[in-house]
């Protein structure tokens, strides 16, 4: 059993194993398999953990460059001083099997990345920065280096590497945890990882269940929202949970019910209820019914549904 973070401890080191960006990883497979030439790049993202860092160490690994690795999101590392005290003497050290890898490369100073885009030009090394805003990279920057934008991991994605995972660390989950944890952290494989190391240190059932429930952007009690309906028929109770959940989106409440519902293992009766009451509470909110009544609506279909 690993005692390391799992994200870590789990990151992929080759192309085989990469998850997501099928068009990213395509190109690089002609470069690290085939002997395309490597350029200079930016690893652009608007969100978290969807690969960039993990495809360019696979990138060095394979080729087998030497990493420098430097984060600009400190003082020491965003000013033109860095780049002249220690980018500009690695540039221009004559090697050219090293990798330069400037993370969160839109932190940098514009003047520093006035000098940067120079420094690129006449290295003999090669340049990977990460980004997650690529408007404050400049455009004369970007114009030296190929542009990769990598996407949020699918979540079918997600779903299969965190089954991977705990099957590696012989931890049991089901595929509804699995379900909720991918898309409370959608497109973000490193932090779905996390959760789901966190989850499986809990032994009992339910404090499994609320780790879920915390992870949800509603912040309903799904089971207990169905067993007010379908076990106890309280359409007050259930409405009460409703209101009380930390979103004012009708349809998301819905939506979030129903996602649980059909994942979660259950008698089918009551998930083709569950289905048929969301479709028509969906039907409704579009159409302009009132929330309230809409809502009411979708409880009272419930609670008239199967024991």
């Amino acid at each position: 059993m690993s005692k390391n973070i799992w994200w870590e401890t789990h990151r992929p080191k080759t192309l085989e194993n990469f998850v997501g960006q099928p068009a990213i990883k395509k190109e690089f497979e002609a470069i690290l398999v085939n002997g395309a030439p490597l350029q200079n790049y930016i690893f652009y993202s608007r969100g978290a953990g969807t690969g960039k860092t993990t495809m360019m160490n696979i990138i060095g690994e394979t080729l087998g460059y030497q990493i420098h690795r430097f984060n600009a999101s400190s003082k020491k590392t965003r000013g033109i001083e860095f780049i002249e005290e220690f980018i500009i003497p690695l540039a221009r050290s004559g090697l050219n099997e090293v990798i330069i890898f400037l993370d969160e490369a839109d932190r940098i100073t514009p003047q520093a990345q006035d000098a940067l885009k120079g420094v690129i030009e006449d290295s003999t090394c090669f340049f990977i920065l990460t980004c997650n805003d690529i408007n404050k990279v400049s455009p004369w920057l970007q114009s030296r280096c190929q542009v990769r934008t990598f996407n949020p991991i699918p979540h079918d994605d997600l779903v299969m590497r965190l089954a991977t995972v705990a099957t590696l660390e012989c931890k049991a989950v089901t595929d509804n945890e699995l379900q909720v944890i991918a898309k409370a952290h959608a497109g973000d494989l490193r932090n779905s990882l996390g959760a789901l190391q966190t989850l499986t240190t809990f032994h009992h059932q339910r404090d499994r269940a609320s780790f879920l429930l915390s992870l949800t952007s509603d912040g309903i009690d799904c089971a207990k929202f169905l067993r007010l309906c379908f076990k106890e028929r309280s359409i007050d109770d259930a409405y009460k949970l409703v209101k009380e959940s930390t979103t004012h989106d009708p349809r998301l409440v819905v939506r979030n019910i129903f996602e649980y519902a059909v994942f979660n293992p259950s008698n089918n009766d009551a998930k083709i209820k569950v289905i048929a009451a969301a479709v028509q509470a969906e039907r409704d909110l579009l159409n302009g019914v009132n929330e309230t009544i809409a809502l009411m609506e979708f409880i009272r279909a419930l609670c008239d549904g199967p024991r």
